[in-house]
């Protein structure tokens, strides 16, 4: 009988050394396999640069219901792994539960745990998404989260197009410059948040693109929940005198306007019921170009009622600043224009009041006026070519508006934007924040939006800042042609030559500038405007 039972036994284990040997894995391993997910895709910039990844990790965890003495145990842990609490390790212990001490150990960390021969530890191989950069990018990037995959930024676009790795537009080297300067920027001028963004106006590419205070994607809980917000493409804000470049260029590209034609900013401007006055205004008639040199309120205004509100209107539709921008990353909002056009709305939207966008429909917005007339949509994934997009201005108007764009740096209000053979254009625009119904005077928004080389823009960027302060340093005062244009023209300075583009002389840019320039005068005595 003994032996029966013996040979009964035997039997029933080789059956199981046959069936685990060659019928293939075991059934816990077969709903392993079931559950275990996909290796996550590799995001990388432009050139690449690894931004997202998967590291291989071993996890320290430890099965309470196997563990002899929970105290012992617990403090023999955090004489290895100061970080672990002991005396909730401790707690958990004692009530039997299977504990995740350490999500990641070192080898040195895991040979020590290992030496002391404790009963219940476990190490167990994991997959760990890391972000070699750091908090570079961290808003263009994004992070995940356990049981949720990407939770925003690329991360998340990475979930809705699954089968291989991202190729971001970002380049890393022009990221880290435009976050050193707008640090550097925030800091002077003691600004609770700053902002901003390069594109490639030729295909759309975002070349880099930061959102500060930002945080590390590594470990995005350790930062307050708001760094996490991306407020150059979530944000929207009255971004102020930067809109009468494309009241500007609409006038232009109707026939209301040519570049020789005048308007009165004497005293105030009467809009129904609304007086609309200049920050600093000069007081007397002005030229078309001298509207955006001096950012005169009452010349954008005069140039909007020759316009009309359905003129202007259609322009920023047909400029992306009405709606949604059809970027990949899910952090996008909608603008916020005014419920109704009436003139006084009308002369108000013309410099950038009554309407708020995101930094980043300003900048898309931007380079079809400097690009010869397209609009071409941002985009966060490389482009393998140039886009044709949709013709908004002819390309006599955006030759003109390059010229006078290049007169608010040379003559005008962001004297401070001029970089040195790069010949920028661009426009500043200083905005109070809407409070209460109405504006705090004593909170602002200071933005400047160019591009370089001005003769023949390339690279559109703005640079934001949120409530700076005056100082002696800016002669008491807080507005952008003190605060934003500088901190572009460092950032023009550090970006240009990653990019490619060398200064030249002046002569060429004022024979680029001026190319085709009698055409473009030929073209104006169709213009209505005296």
């Amino acid at each position: 009988m003994c032996a029966v039972a013996f040979l009964a036994a035997y039997a029933g284990l080789a059956g199981r050394l046959a069936a685990v040997s060659f019928g293939g894995p075991a059934p816990a391993e077969r709903a392993l396999d079931a559950v275990a997910p996909e290796e996550r895709a590799e995001i990388a910039d432009r050139n690449g640069v690894l931004m997202a990844t998967n590291l291989p990790v071993i996890a320290l965890e430890i099965a309470g219901a196997d563990v002899w003495d929970a105290d012992e145990t617990a403090a023999s842990i955090v004489a290895i792994l100061p970080s672990v609490d002991r005396a909730d390790l401790a707690a958990k212990l004692r009530d039997k539960r299977y504990v995740e001490a350490a999500a990641s150990l070192t080898p040195a960390q895991q040979e020590a745990v290992f030496a002391l021969g404790l009963p219940g530890v476990r190490f167990s191989a994991r997959t760990k998404r890391f972000y070699p950069q750091g908090d570079l990018a961290a808003h263009v990037v994004g992070h995940t989260e356990a049981g949720k995959g990407g939770v925003m930024g690329l991360e998340r676009v990475l979930d809705e197009r699954p089968g291989g790795p991202i190729a971001a537009s970002i380049d890393t080297r022009v990221q880290q410059a435009l976050e050193e300067e707008l640090a550097l920027a925030a800091a002077e001028h003691k600004a609770a948040a700053a902002f901003g963004a390069i594109m490639d106006v030729e295909t759309g590419e975002v070349l880099a693109l930061a959102s500060l205070p930002d945080f590390d994607p590594n470990a995005p809980g350790a930062a307050p929940a708001d760094n996490r917000r991306n407020r150059a493409v979530y944000d929207r804000y009255e971004l102020g005198s930067a809109f009468k470049a494309f009241t500007a260029a609409a006038a232009l590209e109707a026939g209301v306007a040519r570049e020789t034609s005048t308007y009165d900013a004497r005293g105030r401007f009467k809009v129904a019921d609304r007086r609309i006055d200049d920050f600093h205004g000069e007081n007397r008639v002005l030229t078309f170009s001298e509207v955006l040199q001096h950012s005169s309120n009452i010349g954008a205004a005069r140039m909007a009622g020759d316009l009309g509100p359905a003129r202007l209107r259609g322009t920023l539709k047909s400029l992306g600043l009405l709606d949604v921008l059809p970027v990949e990353l899910h952090e996008r909002r909608a603008p916020q224009p005014p419920q109704k056009w009436g003139p006084v709305e009308t002369a108000t939207i013309a410099y950038g009041h009554g309407i708020s966008v995101t930094p980043l429909h300003l900048l898309a917005a931007y380079g079809a006026v400097v690009n010869g007339g397209r609009y071409i949509a941002p985009t966060f994934l490389r482009a393998a070519e140039k886009k044709e997009g949709v013709r908004v201005f002819s390309d006599r108007t955006s030759a003109i508006m390059r010229r006078v764009l290049r007169r608010v740096v040379t003559d005008g209000t962001a004297s401070n934007a001029e970089a040195a053979g790069y010949y920028p254009i661009g426009k500043t625009a200083t905005a109070d924040k809407a409070a209460g119904g109405g504006y705090n005077t004593q909170a602002r928004i200071a933005t400047f939006v160019g591009a370089f080389p001005g003769y023949a823009p390339r690279y559109a960027v703005i640079i934001t800042l949120d409530n700076p302060q005056p100082s002696r340093a800016t002669q008491g005062y807080a507005t952008a042609g003190w605060n934003a244009a500088p901190a572009f023209s460092k950032f023009v300075v550090r970006a240009a030559p990653l990019l490619g583009v060398s200064t030249v002389n002046e002569a060429t840019a004022l024979a680029r500038f001026y190319s085709g320039y009698a055409t473009a005068s030929a073209g104006e005595g169709s213009g209505g405007a005296p």
